[in-house]
């Protein structure tokens, strides 16, 4: 299996033990996930080898409403909270809360299917560890289990459907 990641100029080389723990936590994002666990072994090996892991500390935007967008994220560690900008019936500048995700949850995934920019900003809430796809890489995978892409977009969908629902009762 190849690195999940490559090292920033500001960084380190993770130790074989760092690395092995990682490469494992990975792999149980990836099984346990509702979006990637009916996966046989090779999808989840695909699944893995495209992903790369990212880090994020507490406040930081991880992406933002509006913004293009081409990657998908799963939580592996620390929860993120989601807002919407600007909804209809609040002040200008102030937000909706949409949610609060953590371990296993997946965000991203609408720019990611749609090439539409963000609909929303997703903050980490404390330290956060995530799995990245970027679109050209997971595309594939998504083309060769078309039920892994089902249920991505039935996820899309039932996460619109909530959204709509709390700006209408905001």
């Amino acid at each position: 299996m190849s690195d999940p990641s490559s090292i920033p100029p500001a960084a380190r080389a993770l130790d074989s033990i760092e690395r092995d723990g990682l490469l494992d936590d990975m792999a149980d994002i990836v099984t346990s996930s509702h979006l990637f666990g009916s996966l046989d072994d090779t999808g989840r090996a695909r699944v893995l080898r495209s992903g790369y892991v990212c880090s994020f500390a507490p406040g930081e935007v991880i992406v933002r409403e509006g913004e293009p967008g081409d990657t998908m994220y799963i939580v592996m560690r620390g929860t993120v909270r989601i807002e919407t900008a600007n909804p209809t019936g609040l002040e200008s500048g102030s937000a909706l809360h949409l949610a609060e995700l953590g371990r296993g949850a997946c965000f991203g995934e609408v720019s990611l299917l749609s090439g539409a920019p963000r609909t929303a900003t997703v903050t980490a809430v404390a330290d956060v560890d995530c799995v990245a796809f970027a679109k050209h890489r997971i595309e594939r995978v998504l083309d060769d289990y078309p039920t892994v892409r089902e249920q991505l977009e039935a996820l899309v969908e039932g996460r619109a459907r909530d959204t709509i629902d709390k700006l209408i009762g905001s």
